[in-house]
């Protein structure tokens, strides 16, 4: 991605090939060709004839400042990268530190979610950042974590007004549909040493057309942009994560899951679930002492450790 010209282009005004190509010394069709290998990443870009380039959307880009602040205010190593594959990935690909490890970047080309779906990421317009912690300890006291980060992560949005909720078992929603997603990855050996990597992604704008290509509802938090400053909300998700990463290996899952029910948006509403291979339909009923999601179906109550679930309109089930 051509961040130097995308230097050049504003939200508020045109700016021509002609300036650009001068800027840069070369062609005008050269300029078009880095224009359109831009939106083609999915930058957004209007072009008028006669007229020139314009950025339809106010991208905040990171800088090397930003990362650096974040870095003295929160004893963190931190890597900006312009573009990766995968924030996760990188990370685990590279050797551990003595001090928590934040990498984010302007976009993640090959984001993933669960059981390895892909997630959307354009550039520029979503918060999307991973941190690893390394540990003598084994993965074991780890179990859990991805509950108590969703917690961590919604506390720091409500307190700004932003009211985003939780799905079980990694997902923020607002307004209904998926705002944002979690990927917790363990690594090591059963006795140590190990790493453990949080991997968030938030949408901050997506168009239409984006939200309507996707086969599932989804939002962002364009509506409550005059709710935070993005480098201090960044900076509070990542100290409020690096909290839990000191306590969690003493305190375990109990304390998250007392403050899971503020936030869940499947407790006493229909679902589906998969299990051993087979859709099944009941009604949520909070999760169990272990984070595991309970559900009461034809009487039973049901125990769904990892299963694909989703919220079903209110008369489609039968108890």
């Amino acid at each position: 991605m051509n961040k130097s010209l995308l230097s050049y282009l504003s939200a508020t005004h045109p700016v021509s090939g002609e300036e650009l190509a001068a800027i840069f010394s070369c062609s005008r069709a050269a300029i078009s060709k880095q224009i359109d290998g831009l939106k083609q990443a999915g930058v957004l870009i209007t072009a008028k004839p006669k007229v020139g380039y314009q950025l339809a959307y106010e991208y905040r880009w990171w800088s090397g400042e930003e990362a650096a602040t974040l870095a003295d205010d929160l004893s963190l190593q931190v890597t900006r990268l312009d573009e990766v594959e995968s924030t996760n990935t990188w990370l685990r690909e590279h050797m551990p530190t003595n001090k928590p490890h934040l990498v984010l970047t302007d976009w993640q080309k090959s984001g993933r979610g669960r059981r390895e779906r892909q997630w959307l990421s354009p550039p520029g317009r979503q918060f999307t950042f991973s941190l690893r912690q390394d540990s003598q300890q084994g993965p074991w006291p780890w179990r859990g974590l991805a509950l108590a980060v969703g917690v961590m992560l919604a506390e720091a949005l409500n307190t700004l007004g932003i009211p985003v909720r939780l799905k079980w078992p990694n997902d923020l929603w607002l307004d209904g549909a998926k705002l944002g997603g979690i990927l917790v990855e363990l690594a090591g050996a059963s006795d140590g040493p190990s790493a453990v990597i949080i991997g968030v992604g938030i949408n901050e704008f997506l168009t239409s057309s984006e939200q309507e290509s996707l086969d599932r509802p989804v939002s962002d938090l364009h509506y409550y942009a005059k709710h935070y400053q993005r480098l201090d909300l960044l900076s509070d998700m990542v100290k409020r994560l690096c909290k839990l990463l000191r306590e969690y290996p003493g305190q375990g899952i109990a304390p998250y899951l007392e403050r899971w029910p503020s936030y869940d948006i499947l407790r006493s509403q229909p679902v589906q679930y998969e299990q051993l291979g087979q859709t099944h339909h009941g009604i949520a009923q909070g999760l169990d002492s272990e984070g595991n999601l309970l559900v009461l179906t034809s009487g039973e109550l049901v125990v769904c450790q990892a299963s694909e679930v989703s919220l079903l309109p209110p008369a489609s089930i039968n108890k």
